[in-house]
């Protein structure tokens, strides 16, 4: 059988798309209380636990979550990675400085809160920490309006 040379290749394509949909009353109910600096959970009825952001059915036992509930704004940082590079536009590049995602277990909600993590170096965030909001100056009724996490 002779020798097969295989060849690969590289090429990015720079994609931009703009998308516009409606984000449902259960994301518009947090999405309103971002803007007033708080942060809302959905409880289900049958087995209690609280999820954020909230969704409308209880994953374990599939009830309808109808209360929304205000959760604290502080919590304790339960793993995170750390980045080097970001996309924009499908085109990756190398971040201006390592910077870090964390999931934050906030007080009141049962399962885990994806965020920026700011205010500590890269080579000093540990599991354990104990985190708070930081919110923009001027909110906006959009997600960025929880702008990060930083330790209390």
């Amino acid at each position: 059988m002779a020798d097969i040379k295989e060849t690969f290749f590289n090429t990015v394509a720079p994609l931009d798309f703009g998308y516009n949909y409606r984000v449902g009353s259960y994301l518009q109910r947090y999405i309103d209380a971002l803007k007033e600096k708080k942060i809302v959970g959905a409880k289900c009825p049958q087995c209690g636990s609280v999820v954020v952001p909230p969704r409308k059915y209880c994953g374990s036992c599939n009830e309808v979550r109808e209360e929304f509930v205000e959760l604290l704004t502080e919590g304790t940082l339960e793993n995170f990675t750390i980045g080097h590079v970001t996309i924009d536009k499908g085109q990756v590049n190398k971040a201006e400085s390592p910077y870090i995602l964390g999931l934050i277990k906030l007080g009141g909600a049962d399962n885990l809160l994806l965020g920026k993590v700011e205010g500590v170096p890269a080579g000093d965030v540990k599991t354990g920490m104990k985190l708070k909001a930081a919110w923009r100056d001027q909110t906006e009724g959009d997600y960025s309006d929880l702008d990060h996490f930083e330790p209390v």
